[in-house]
Parts: C-alpha cells; structure tokens; sequence
C-alpha cells in the first residue's frame, strides 16, 4: 500500500483573482486528511496585468510575440505563489514532502493540442525547497484528451467518504461551471457553460468592481426571456461536441445596451440555464447535486439554477467541507497520484483515450 504523505496544493481559477493553496495528508485514495487551507487575492495591479495579458493571448502565436512579458508576469506570478505556500506551512508549523502547482491558466485550447497554465515550476521548486509537480494537463492533451476537468477523481473521494447512496453530482461553478457525475464506481465528468466569467467580466468593465457579491445587482434586474433563449440556442449549437471550455468561448455582447442590473440578471440567467440544460442533457434519472466553487455564493445565481433544474440541490458546506478550497486540494490530491503513477484522468472525464497519469515532477537540487 503506499505511503501517506503530506501535499500542498495550489490553485489559481479562471476567476484570476487570487490563489488558493490547500495543505492535505494522503495516499492518493481513499485517505484524505485536511490539515489547513488559505486564500490570497492577487493585488490589483498584477490582477490588472494578468488580466490585460490573457486579453491579448489567443495562440501560441500571440504568446511568442509578447514572450518577455509572459516570463515577467510568470516569475511575479510564481513568487505569490510561492508567499501563500510560505505562509500557509508557517501557520500549521508543517513542511509539504510534494507541492500540486497548477498555474494560472491563460489560455486552453484542447483542439490544437495545448492548454497553456503560467507558472515556473523550476522557480518554485527553489523558492519552497521541495519537489514540485505541474503541467497536469499536458499528458491528457497528449493522449487524446481535453486535458480537463480534473477533479473527478477527487469528488469521487469525497463521495466515498460522505456515504451517500444515491448518484451525486458535484457541480463546481468556478469561472467555468463543471460537473462530475458519480454513482458507484462508474463517474464521467464534463464543463457544461460560464460560471462567473461573463458576469465578473461585465462588471469589471462597468462597475470595476470583481464581482456581483450575492447576485444582488442581477437580482435587481429584469430578464428577457426572448433574448436569453436565443443565445442559448446559439451557444448549445456551437459548444454540442465540446468537452471543455474557457471563458474566451463566449462573450457579453448580447447585453449590450442594457441597464447594469438588467444586463446582470440575463447574464446570471443565461449562465444558469445553460449549465441546468446541459446537466440534464448528460444525465437521466435522479441525483442530488452538490454545489463547490466560489459561484455557489451568488443567491441569484443558484436561485435560477434551482428553478431550471428542479432537482435536490446542497452546499458541499453543509458537510463541514469548505467549499471554496475543493480544486486547490485536488491538485493538492493529483501530485500525490501524480507521484505514485496512479491515473489522474480517464476517458469519462476527458475524453483521453485511456486513463492516463499525469503532472511532471521538478525535484529540489539542495
């Protein structure tokens, strides 16, 4: 049996607002200690750069040309990183034997072979003084993958561990929504539209504000049924055999012209009833869906997934499991299977054409 050992895992989401890092005790299956996790935003203006740099980045192309200032906001991206980590084992006293360094995504494009995560391993791996494994996506990629989502296997031990009979669906509502479906041992997983992205976008550009703290602006606002529905159609019709998406999948042009609060509450609308319509695309029967993910705060936006999905719908709070640290600790959870050669992603979840193991390992040169 392998040894348990203790994981940092590191996150930082589409959202591109700040890391979360998660420290955990396991073997890479069923045992899950959860000894600590915190949260860090990005300060305004490297959010702002971030920001501004994901704009202008829609290919390897893009990438290449604008290289210098990649490097620079990598290396300042890796040090906060590396703070947060420092921070963190200070506050439980622990040195991690493996970092999960996910990265900041910039840009995912599975369908031309990349999915590109900012983040210096090397550096890292100096800065903490331990061994660091990223680049989880690659191997996926390169076996037929999308390369995402990758969590799955991580809710499937949450759900081992909570004991619940009936299928589950853990529905994470991060800058992107996705799901995973499990009962039993059979589990597939898939993103199924926006989560936040299109309404955090639309109120950066009017409000400079990060979010719509609640949904309260959306829930002053009045939706246009006519309107909604068909960019839903629209958007249904173009992502149907998509597996994996990114925020520059979609845009906020259809509000335009209307009132802050009005362009909210259709936004929020929109992003709920496509995920509710496509989790009942995926799945027949009865489920209880368990919400993760920092979009499972916005009242308005939960309020409208459970008009249009009528199913029985829980926080993952409710079972004294911190809803906001689920992917941090995953990737927390992925090194360790990462190290032991234990697969990480399977076709179900993926789409790769047969489980695979992923996460290349940067050992720490004392």
């Amino acid at each position: 049996m392998d040894k348990t050992i203790i994981a940092l895992g590191l996150m930082s989401g589409t959202s591109m607002d700040g890391i979360d890092a998660s420290l955990l005790r396991s073997n890479g299956e069923e045992y899950v200690e959860i000894i600590g996790n915190l949260y860090v935003k990005y300060d305004p203006e490297l959010k702002n750069l971030l920001y501004n740099f994901s704009s202008k980045i829609n290919s390897f192309k893009d990438l290449q040309f604008h290289q210098n200032e990649y490097e620079n906001l990598e290396r300042e991206v890796t040090i906060k990183h590396a703070e947060i980590s420092l921070k963190l084992c200070k506050e439980y006293n622990i040195k991690p034997q493996l970092i999960g360094f996910h990265g900041q995504t910039i840009l995912h494009k599975p369908q031309e072979n990349y999915s590109l995560q900012m983040g210096n391993a090397k550096l890292l791996s100096q800065l903490l003084r331990t061994d660091v494994v990223y680049q989880f996506r690659q191997n996926d990629i390169k076996n037929g993958g999308d390369g995402a989502p990758l969590t799955p296997i991580y809710h499937h031990s949450i759900k081992k561990k909570l004991n619940f009979k009936k299928p589950v669906v853990f529905l994470n509502i991060g800058g992107i929504a996705n799901f995973t479906f499990i009962d039993d041992d059979i589990f597939f997983a898939k993103d199924i539209g926006p989560g936040n992205c299109l309404m955090d976008l639309y109120i950066k550009k009017t409000k400079k504000l990060e979010f719509d703290v609640d949904g309260n602006f959306a829930a002053l606002g009045k939706v246009d049924n006519v309107l909604v529905n068909s960019i839903l159609e629209q958007e249904n019709y173009n992502s149907k055999q998509t597996h994996s998406l990114d925020i520059k999948d979609f845009d906020i042009n259809f509000v335009k012209g209307l009132s802050i609060e009005d362009a909210l509450a259709n936004l929020n609308f929109f992003s709920a009833k496509m995920i509710s319509e496509n989790l009942q695309k995926e799945i027949i029967g009865d489920f209880i869906v368990i919400l993760c993910g920092g979009g499972r705060k916005n009242k308005t936006l939960v309020s409208n997934i459970k008009k249009t999905l009528n199913k029985n719908i829980l926080n993952i709070d409710d079972f004294n499991i911190d809803g906001d640290f689920i992917e941090s600790q995953a990737f927390g959870y992925l090194s360790i299977r990462s190290l032991y050669k234990k697969f990480i992603s399977f076709p179900t979840t993926t789409k790769v054409k047969e489980p695979v193991t992923g996460g290349n390992i940067v050992k720490y040169l004392k």
